[in-house]
């Protein structure tokens, strides 16, 4: 389904295989793109597994640069049958290939470190990050069957152990971690903090799913630069919007996921118009390379994520806020933030610098 409106292509879906190239322009604004062997191959690659998988829905996440290979995300959506909120299946290839494979679901056990690790992303996805030493000195581990191993004292030692109580719950065992466990984890990082979609553009259905709206026609020209407009597309986390989506009054409500608005720091998401007020861009400041984009008055909205994977950790610190309430016939009808400037000379000269960076001259006496 395509219409052009105002010599704008109207299309209902984001970032998937069938418009990967006609929408790369309208997030541009982040800087960056994908170059045309990067958009051809990804197509045939998308397509392919398009038709390997049973999804709804194929889009394409991102890419996330590496030293020497950069790695390709694409996400698989299946709305059937998914109680409130689809499911979600992440897919990686690098540029190497071009194949795409299953995403491993993230390892919660380095949580810690990967939150610490500031370096970029290499391009080895084998490559071990964290390797688990093995002791040698080691008792050697029992077999977890008796019977198999051979032996009936054993299979006595463990009725008799099982006459004691329940046996305490096994700890998990400890695992290497690989640069693609580390992506895993980045890419759920950076899809749980952003993944915009406009008011309205969703809806619940009376079984609880979750379906495109298709009585959606877009944002007008002033909803569109409004962030209390825009919404995570992902399971709700907020206490009161999972009250309202136990009520049967939830499925005739637009606003049933969680507000950006409400995201910490405040201040963390910048949203922009063009000189014609059609098009409207989302960039997240707390993952540096995520950029989102509507048009007003159309169903034509996305995303996309091109960056290194890393976190801007001090965006709190950067977001120093002082409100100043602008004219309530200002453009964005938002509030400006102003931050604090931090120099190479504030860093150098602790005593002489103020805080706003300006350089403070002693006069000797």
């Amino acid at each position: 389904y395509q219409r052009r409106v105002h010599g704008i292509q109207e299309i209902q879906t984001q970032m998937d295989i069938l418009n990967l190239e006609a929408n790369l322009k309208y997030v541009s604004a982040c800087g960056e793109t994908l170059n045309i062997d990067e958009r051809v191959q990804l197509k045939l690659a998308l397509m392919k597994l398009q038709e390997q998988k049973e999804f709804d829905e194929v889009l394409f996440w991102g890419r996330i640069r590496g030293e020497l290979k950069d790695y390709y995300i694409a996400i698989g959506l299946i709305y059937k049958g998914q109680y409130e909120f689809p499911w979600k299946k992440f897919y990686w290839t690098t540029n190497a290939t071009y194949k795409f494979e299953a995403m491993p679901p993230p390892n919660e056990q380095y949580k810690k470190e990967v939150d610490e690790r500031e370096a970029m992303f290499i391009g080895e996805p084998e490559k071990a990050l964290i390797e688990i030493k093995v002791d040698e000195n080691a008792p050697p581990v029992p077999d977890p069957d008796p019977e198999l191993a051979g032996g009936q004292g054993k299979v006595e030692e463990k009725k008799e152990k099982a006459d004691d109580g329940p046996d305490p719950k096994p700890k998990p065992i400890p695992k290497g971690f690989t640069e693609l466990d580390r992506l895993a984890y980045v890419v759920a990082a950076i899809e749980n903090d952003t993944h915009v979609v406009p008011e309205g553009a969703f809806k619940l259905i009376p079984v609880h799913e979750i379906r495109r709206n298709d009585a959606f026609k877009g944002l007008d020209k002033t909803d569109c630069v409004k962030i209390e407009k825009y919404y995570h597309f992902r399971n709700v986390q907020m206490h009161e919007k999972k009250i309202l989506l136990e009520t049967n009054e939830s499925i005739f409500h637009e606003d049933i996921f969680d507000p950006i608005k409400a995201d910490l720091p405040k201040g963390a998401w910048s949203i922009q118009g063009d000189s014609s007020g059609m098009v409207t861009t989302i960039r997240s400041l707390l993952w540096p390379g995520y950029v989102a984009y509507n048009i007003a008055s159309m169903k034509a909205f996305g995303g996309i994520y091109l960056g290194d994977g890393l976190k801007n950790k001090d965006l709190a610190f950067m977001l120093q806020c002082l409100k100043f309430p602008l004219p309530e016939d200002y453009f964005i009808h938002e509030n400006f933030y102003f931050c604090l400037l931090y120099t190479s000379d504030a860093a150098d000269e602790r005593s002489s610098v103020d805080l706003g960076g300006r350089r403070i001259i002693k006069k000797k006496t």
